[in-house]
């Protein structure tokens, strides 16, 4: 296309506004940019091809004439019209020379297709109709994909081919036959290929058909225009004639017998040579149509974006309010209508804020201006300007008269959208106030949905479902925000009735407005509102709705209304955003340069005008959209990649997430609410959430199609268990009691057990003593799994009663509830199944060991114990570990059990993680002598063990075993195991020399990882290598491996709790740990800080060390701040367990340091209950 600026076609136009013609080119432009016309080609647009000057020209008809007469031998001016002159010489010539003679005047080898031809096709034609042999049309490329023609040459090609088509209707040259030429041909052309006849008259009853190339005495011309004529009578639509025609009255009355409207642009070239001006005309007439093309419905260009000075131009020069709303008045009123203007667009809102004169203006100007820029915010999708709320507050009412209702609807529900985002209450109290004064359907709609709003952030759902119901309106628009706030409170049928009901009321509106940017912005989000909600219209869970057509996507993307484009570029920005925020966050940039670095994070003067979270809340909120709803989660996980992208996330930020989110990732709550992000909650906070979530897990609960929400009410559980921990006393035992009830009146998903557990859990923490008494009735009654009638995994199913401290055991009172109680459980034990018996053990074996139960009642539990009993001798049907009986009735039994088949399994090599965990607790507390050389047994084979090979087995199948994870337990325990239980029985004597070396030779075994746990059991067997044990605990410390440090703080303990009163603590374990207490080394910073504790209790440090332990708290409370944001995940996940050492150890030196009151009176207050409750 032959490149011209916007003034120059503007130019051109303007020229043709001056021709006597211009009204009809205007009525056919208008047609052309409106789908509706088709093209014509005659002979002589062919001359407008590109050739060698050598080629000759392509031919007109009188060139034809010309050379068929010679050849009949006709006289100059003499022989027939054209058609019985190409009649007389296929008589004398034959069919074979007539096409001889069309071959050698048509050169259509030696021409290519001209800048006239790309200009040509490039116009949006429904069709192009040709009579021209040549191919010149077809071998057109046009520069925009969107304008591919297909060629129809033949009639069995017209079913095959698509539109736009260029349509050869008389042949096609090589071999495309017959060439229409002869009268004969002309004559029976509507019979013998009477589809081309109807494919043109289809043509013509359809479209207004524009005729370039023709002369008006051209044969083609006449018979077709005639044809038209005599056939389609008023019928057809106008046809114009296009170009120099230099037409005198009688002709142009001829040809509009014939239905044609000529368009005569001889005024336009008559300055011109002759054999220039049709084709300059044509390019002006290309140049004129593409310059009457309309604006696009979907194109939005600022004016005042050129209306105003920059922004360092001198205050007199700058415009006033007055000024500014005029022109931004006239932007709206541009706007095509999308619901969420496209990106591009919504960009050049963003720099259209020009500095304002300061000059005394109305209050009318002032509310005005305000209603205007914050129509512009919300359409940039950027924060409200604090300043233009307060100004309309300030101002309106004094100057509401001068705004139309559709104009204080729309300023005072957007105001109080966005003081809600604030959570400005009594802001947004006055606003909404205001919004109900206006009056009239769409003020109480915008004032329905902004309550359902608000009612959400307070996790009303009775109140949304008011809401909802109030939103009572066939607009499309009110019933998608209907859906949403429906979707919101899970009732997900009654939204995708709304959705789908929406889509189809858009579409009905479509058909009257088709190109309207508001109707199809709205089609896009509610077909994929309906897609996505699909499946909670239809009890059959693999349906699916079918695919829009291609045809409905790309007019989506055509009128900038693609939902994709919006929901893509939020994932952008919130993406940048994370990796923006991380790279500020960072303390160090490291240098190229060896040895340099420097400090790392970057200052921002500006505040972002645009936060993705809050952009894509305003997005569902204005789109009405579902976060989730059927299972499809459309913006649950988009909305936590926005929440993290959030640059500095406030309590605020944290509640309206939550209030939101319908998700069901609880990996969320991992970095969202960690203990520390608990502690920091304010007591509002907390209380809003331990009252809340039960109400919503109560509405959830008694939903009958509860499938699509299993796995949210799943989550809200596990939410509370975090929450629940920080409640007081009384509440946290409300919520056990409800949780316990909730577990025995409703049939939960199994899913479901183990988030019940963690909340009662969380609770039991929460509570003081008085409150535990309370909860361990309830936990006593609570029912088993088959009691309760669990369905599932039922092993998940919670169990409470030993998770109550042997104190609150030992203070429990049996009431006769609590008797009959045990008497039921002691009947479960002998005849439950499998988990009742397991379970209905563990309780009575807490009363039990606490002296809680009578002598009848523990004969009773002894004889239900071991009336069934394994193939193995112990006790079956328990789900628990052997060593749990040595502390039952019936010990004597399960004491001899425990030597033949655990320790002596051990001692026979039998090396297997669960058996270590028995023969380590067995040990503890069996009451009969294990014979050392059955302990030396067990020692040597725990050192003898190493893991299977895994070279012979795939990859694949090793991973999966879960082979690798079981031998990191089996040489994590073997060290402990050592350690605390089978070493500390024996003598050196009873050892083998070698056991020593093999111990602290950590080299030759690498796969037990908790050597270090032995290093005082090698240092109290043999002295001489002590220091090689201190060695050893040195270097797990200092390996800052979790596996390795753990287990040299059990020799550590070993050393402190066998220190004699002569010797003390040695001075390297001292010294290690006030140098570990002073570093704040992590992991194992809390073990460090309780065995110091331990040694103050038992007067082990010196005045020395007392001082720097002393003078280190402080340093260390202060790095372990709950607001703490620098420390890592060891660090993080050790913070309570710190400060509760640190609390402990306050208590212990604050009568010798008084500087340490202030550290004990912060943490005796603190929030969490493990830091708060120290003894």
């Amino acid at each position: 296309m032959i490149k011209m600026n916007l003034d120059a076609a503007s130019s051109v136009l303007d020229c043709f506004r001056g021709l006597p013609d211009f009204p009809a080119f205007e009525a056919f432009a208008r047609a052309l940019w409106q789908d509706e016309a088709a093209v014509m080609v005659g002979a002589g647009f062919s001359r407008v091809c590109t050739r060698e000057k050598s080629s000759p020209a392509p031919p007109l008809w009188g060139d034809f004439k010309t050379e068929m007469a010679a050849a009949l031998r006709y006289g100059q001016g003499e022989g027939p019209d054209s058609l019985r002159l190409a009649q007389e010489y296929q008589t004398l010539h034959g069919e074979n020379g007539l096409d001889q003679l069309i071959h050698r005047l048509i050169a259509d080898d030696q021409w290519e297709p001209g800048p006239l031809h790309k200009q040509l096709l490039e116009l949006p034609w429904r069709d192009v109709l040709t009579t021209n042999w040549d191919t010149l049309l077809e071998r057109t490329k046009p520069r925009t994909p969107d304008r591919i023609y297909s060629c129809v040459r033949t009639v069995q090609d017209i079913a095959h081919r698509a539109k736009p088509r260029i349509v050869k209707l008389h042949g096609s040259l090589p071999s495309h036959k017959p060439f229409i030429f002869t009268e004969d041909n002309y004559r029976n052309y509507p019979v013998q290929f009477a589809p081309f006849v109807n494919l043109a008259q289809q043509v013509m009853l359809e479209h207004d058909l524009c005729l370039i190339g023709f002369s008006g005495i051209d044969p083609n011309f006449l018979a077709w225009t005639g044809w038209v004529r005599d056939t389609l009578s008023v019928s057809a639509r106008r046809i114009r004639l296009v170009g120099v025609l230099n037409l005198s009255p009688v002709s142009r009355t001829l040809l509009e017998g014939r239905n044609v409207t000529p368009i005569d642009l001889a005024p336009l070239v008559s300055a011109l040579h002759s054999d220039e001006q049709h084709e300059k005309a044509l390019e002006l007439f290309f140049t004129a149509l593409l310059a009457s093309r309309p604006p696009s419905p979907y194109a939005w260009n600022l004016a005042s974006n050129t209306v105003f000075q920059s922004n360092e131009a001198n205050e007199k020069d700058r415009p006033t309010r007055g000024q500014i709303v005029k022109a931004w008045v006239e932007d709206k009123r541009i706007y095509p209508g999308w619901i969420t203007s496209p990106y591009r667009e919504a960009q050049q809102l963003r720099y259209s804020f020009p500095p304002v004169q300061q000059t005394n203006e109305s209050a009318e100007a002032h509310l005005r201006f305000a209603l205007e820029r914050i129509w512009r915010h919300r359409t940039a999708a950027i924060w409200l300007n604090v300043e233009d709320m307060e100004s309309a507050d300030t101002h309106f009412g004094s100057a509401e008269q001068s705004l139309s209702k559709t104009e204080k609807t729309e300023l005072c529900a957007s105001i109080a959208s966005e003081w809600r985002r604030y959570q400005k209450w009594d802001e947004w109290t006055r606003w909404m106030a205001r919004l109900n004064t206006i009056g009239g359907e769409e003020a109480a709609l915008h004032h329905a949905y902004e309550t359902g709003q608000h009612a959400l952030i307070d996790w009303d759902d009775d109140e949304v479902l008011s809401a909802a119901t109030a939103l009572d309106s066939d607009e499309p628009i009110w019933m998608m925000r209907r859906a949403g706030l429906m979707a919101t409170v899970f009732r997900h049928r009654e939204a995708a009735e709304l959705y789908e009901a929406a889509l189809r009321r858009i579409r009905q509106k479509l058909l009257s407005a088709p190109k309207s940017a508001w109707l199809i912005s709205l089609e896009g989000w509610a077909a994929l509102f309906h897609r996505v909600s699909y499946l909670a219209l239809s009890d059959d869970r693999s349906s699916f709705p079918q695919d829009e057509s291609d045809e409905t996507r790309m007019r989506h993307v055509a009128a900038k209304a693609d939902p994709w484009d919006t929901i893509s570029r939020l994932e952008r920005l919130a993406s940048e955003r994370i990796d923006r925020n991380r790279n500020d966050a960072e303390q160090w940039q490291l240098s190229f340069k060896s040895g340099r670095y420097r400090p790392g994070g970057t200052i921002r003067l500006n505040d972002d005008d645009e936060c993705p979270f809050y952009s894509l809340l305003e997005l569902i909120e204005r789109t009405g959209a579902p976060e989730r709803i059927a299972s499809f989660n459309l913006f649950s996980t988009r909305m936590e990649t926005a929440y993290r992208a959030i640059t500095n996330r406030d309590e605020g930020d944290l509640l309206a997430f939550f209030a939101r989110y319908r998700g069901s990732e609880q990996k969320v709550l991992d970095w969202i609410m960690p203990r520390m992000q608990v502690a920091r909650l304010s007591c509002a906070a907390i209380e809003h959430f331990v009252c809340v979530i039960p109400r919503r897990v109560d509405r959830l609960a008694k939903l009958e199609d509860r499938r699509a929400n299993e796995d949210h009410l799943v989550f809200l559980l596990a939410l509370l268990a975090r929450v629940v921990v920080r409640s007081p006393p009384k509440q946290a035992l409300a919520t056990f009691e409800w949780m316990i009830g909730l577990l025995a009146s409703t049939a939960l998903w199994w899913r479901s057990y183990s988030a019940c557990a963690a909340v009662l859990e969380g609770a039991i923490e929460a509570m003081e003593p008085d409150e535990r008494q309370k909860a361990m009735g309830f936990a006593l009654d609570m029912k088993t799994p088959g009691e309760a009638g669990a369905r599932g995994i039922e092993r998940d199913w919670p169990e409470l009663f030993d998770e109550f401290s042997d104190e609150d055991v030992r203070n429990f009172s049996v009431s006769s509830h609590a008797v009959a109680r045990i008497d039921t459980l002691l009947n479960l034990v002998k005849d439950g199944a499998e988990l009742d018996r397991g379970r209905a053990l563990r309780r009575l074996k807490v009363l039990y060991r606490a002296g809680k139960l009578t002598s009848d009642q523990s004969e009773a539990l002894n004889s239900a114990i071991w009336a069934r009993c394994g193939a193995g001798g112990w006790p079956c049907d328990t789900q628990l570990h052997p060593w749990v009986f040595l502390e039952l009735p019936g010990e004597n039994r399960a004491n001899a059990l425990f030597l033949e088949k655990i320790v002596s399994g051990v001692a026979d090599g039998q090396i297997a993680h669960e058996l270590l965990i028995n023969l380590d607790a067995g040990l503890e507390r069996i009451k009969v002598v294990v014979p050392k050389d059955l302990l030396v047994l067990c020692v040597k084979s725990c050192l003898d063990w190493a893991p299977d090979a895994r070279e012979d087995r795939h990859p694949l199948s090793w991973a999966l075993s879960g082979d690798d994870s079981r031998d990191q337990a089996t040489g994590r325990k073997i060290g402990e195991l050592l350690a605390r239980s089978l070493l500390t029985r024996l003598d050196v004597k009873d050892l083998p020399e070698d056991i020593a070396e093999r111990l602290i030779d950590t080299e030759r075994l690498p796969h037990i990882s908790s050597l270090a746990a032995t290093a005082f059991q090698v240092a109290r067997l043999w002295p001489s290598y002590q220091p090689r044990a201190f060695v050893l605990i040195r270097s797990a410390i200092a390996s800052r491996d979790p596996i390795r440090v753990y287990p040299a703080y059990i020799a550590m303990r070993q050393f402190i709790e066998n220190a004699s009163a002569q010797s003390g603590v040695p001075r390297e374990i001292e010294e290690l740990l006030l140098h570990a207490c002073e570093q704040r080394t992590q992991p194992g910073l809390s073990s460090t800080l309780e065995l110091l504790g331990d040694m103050v209790e038992k007067d082990q440090l010196n005045d020395y060390g007392l001082d720097r332990l002393s003078g280190a708290l402080p340093h260390v409370l202060k790095e372990y701040r709950y607001d703490q944001k620098n420390l890592e995940v060891p660090s993080m996940a050790d913070l309570p367990a710190v400060r509760k050492e640190v609390h402990r150890l306050s208590k212990l030196l604050v009568d010798r340091y008084a500087g340490l009151e202030d550290l004990k009176s912060e943490l005796q207050n603190d929030v969490l209950p493990e830091v708060r409750f120290v003894n």
